[in-house]
C-alpha cells in the first residue's frame, strides 16, 4: 500500500483499495478453515493503516485471497491496485465539513455556516452568529473566513479572520467544533 500510495497534492495521497493475496494452495486451505473472520479482519487492519497515514482512497477496500501454483508453503504475494496513474487523473477533490458525526459537501465556491437560515449550513448552537464563518474552496484549496462574527472563530486555539485550511483542520466556533474534509471521488460517482 505504501509504495503504491501517490501524493497528488498537499496533504493529499491516494492509495490502493484493491489487494490481491496469492498464497500456496495449502496455505489457503489453512486460511480458509479460520472461517468468515480473516478478510473482515485484515480489511480492519488495512483501515487502521489508512487513518493513522491519513491515505484517501477513492472507493472501499477489496481483499481477497487466491491459490498460486507458483509459490511454496510460507510465501505471499501481494497485487495492489487503485491508485495508478490512470484513476488520479480520474479522481475529483471535494470538500466537505464534519458536524457532530455528519458531514455535509461543499458545493459551492463559498459556503457560509452559522445559526440561522439564511447560512448554507444551520447548525443549532446559540454560540454561533447568524452567518459566522464561510469555507472558501477554489477547487484545490480551501480557507475559513471569519465573517464579523461576535465570538470569533479559532484554528489551532488562535482567532482567525482569514486563514489557509488543510484537510482535517479542526476550526472552533461558538461551542461547536467542525472538521474540515477533502474527499477524493472517482469522476462519475454521486459525491
Amino acid at each position: 500500500m505504501d509504495v503504491s500510495a501517490a501524493v497528488i497534492g498537499k496533504d493529499r495521497i491516494l492509495a490502493p483499495n484493491e489487494f490481491k493475496v496469492s498464497l500456496s494452495q495449502q496455505d489457503l486451505f489453512r486460511l480458509n478453515s479460520m472461517g468468515d473472520h480473516l478478510i473482515p479482519e485484515i480489511t480492519r487492519q488495512v483501515t487502521s493503516h489508512v487513518k493513522r497515514q491519513r491515505y484517501q482512497l477513492t472507493a472501499a477496500l477489496n481483499i481477497s485471497l487466491s491459490p498460486s501454483s507458483s509459490l511454496a508453503v510460507g510465501q505471499i504475494q501481494v497485487a495492489a491496485s487503485g491508485s495508478k496513474a490512470a484513476q488520479v487523473a480520474n479522481v475529483t477533490w471535494v470538500p466537505a465539513i464534519d458536524i457532530a458525526g455528519k458531514r455535509y459537501l461543499l458545493a459551492k465556491a463559498q459556503t457560509t455556516i452559522g445559526r440561522d437560515a439564511v447560512a448554507d449550513i444551520q447548525v443549532n448552537d446559540s454560540g454561533l452568529s447568524r452567518t459566522h464563518f464561510a469555507i472558501n474552496w477554489d477547487g484545490s484549496s480551501a480557507t475559513v473566513e471569519d465573517l464579523g462574527s461576535t465570538n470569533g472563530t479559532s484554528v489551532a486555539g488562535r482567532d482567525v479572520k482569514l486563514q489557509d485550511i488543510g484537510a482535517d483542520t479542526v476550526i472552533k466556533a461558538g461551542r461547536t467544533e467542525f472538521v474540515f474534509r477533502v474527499i477524493a471521488k472517482n469522476q462519475g460517482e454521486s459525491a
